[in-house]
């Protein structure tokens, strides 16, 4: 289920380029990335098994080897044992057709072999990670809070107005008002089906599903009436953008001692209460 993507991958064969979206904008020079989004689901009855392997893995030798053979997992973002599991792929061939990653992704080298697994190519609009070459990524600082991925559906015709208040807006902006009320859109995916796209989001402070959904819906929202979202969680253990929150020194420290003590810390402040009242 596991095994490392090595060696050639022979997916040479009747390679289809990345069809554009027929709505969002796209590009119209060769393209400069390759991006795919994979919404993954369990096969019934498959979950526990595929969990328990994971404890198998070398995942650092894993990623070392995608990299070689040019097929590499950015993001791992499972949001339940039960599933369903996003993530973010990129080929080092640019001209790569998702008939073949779908080949690939479904097939024995690839750690989802077991998983249903729907592949979404990303638009050449996307905002995505830095590309995986010629450099690996480096492993990413820890959040202070959560990350989500969303599914967004386009609602009934909302679309073409999206895609031309796109052309204006002013993203560093947009990013910064964000960012004062407490949250980061690290990854923007249109997808060449028309309805669909995906995003990553970081909140500062850790935050339940509903409560990001509260804001991803609401008037504070990036786009209020444009969609309807679906927002998932990232487990602890999923692969995520580097934090635009990172955890502080003192609070990772904090967490290292609490981690020695048999106490935490909380429990200790409330025991120094009881001896002082007592006196």
């Amino acid at each position: 289920m596991f095994s490392l993507v090595t060696g050639s991958l022979s997916l040479n064969v009747g390679l289809r380029a990345v069809a554009p979206s027929r709505t969002a904008p796209s590009r119209t020079v060769a393209p400069s990335m390759n991006y795919y989004a994979v919404f993954h689901n369990f096969k019934p009855g498959k979950a526990d098994e595929f969990w328990g392997a994971m404890g198998d893995v070398d995942f650092a030798a894993m990623a070392e080897a995608q990299h070689e053979a040019g097929i590499y997992n950015h993001y791992f973002m499972p949001s339940d044992v039960e599933g369903p599991i996003m993530c973010l792929w990129e080929c080092k061939d640019k001209e790569m057709g998702s008939d073949d990653f779908q080949a690939f992704i479904d097939g024995p080298e690839s750690p989802a072999a077991d998983l249903m697994n729907k592949v979404y190519p990303i638009n050449g609009m996307g905002v995505t990670p830095s590309s995986a070459w010629p450099t690996m990524p480096a492993a990413p600082t820890k959040s202070s809070g959560s990350f989500f991925w969303v599914k967004h559906t386009f609602n009934q015709g909302e679309a073409p107005a999206f895609w031309e208040s796109m052309a204006t807006i002013d993203m560093e902006a947009f990013a910064a008002a964000n960012k004062e009320k407490g949250f980061v859109n690290h990854l923007f995916l249109p997808t060449t089906d028309p309805s669909t796209v995906f995003c990553v989001w970081e909140s500062k402070a850790p935050m339940t599903v509903p409560e990001f959904t509260a804001f991803i819906d609401g008037p504070e929202g990036p786009s209020p009436g444009t969609f309807a979202n679906a927002a998932y969680a990232v487990m602890e253990g999923g692969t995520v953008p580097s934090a635009a929150f990172p955890v502080s020194w003192l609070d990772e420290t904090v967490a290292k001692i609490e981690e020695l003590l048999p106490l935490k810390l909380d429990d200790i402040v409330a025991k120094l209460k009881e001896f002082q009242a007592a006196k």
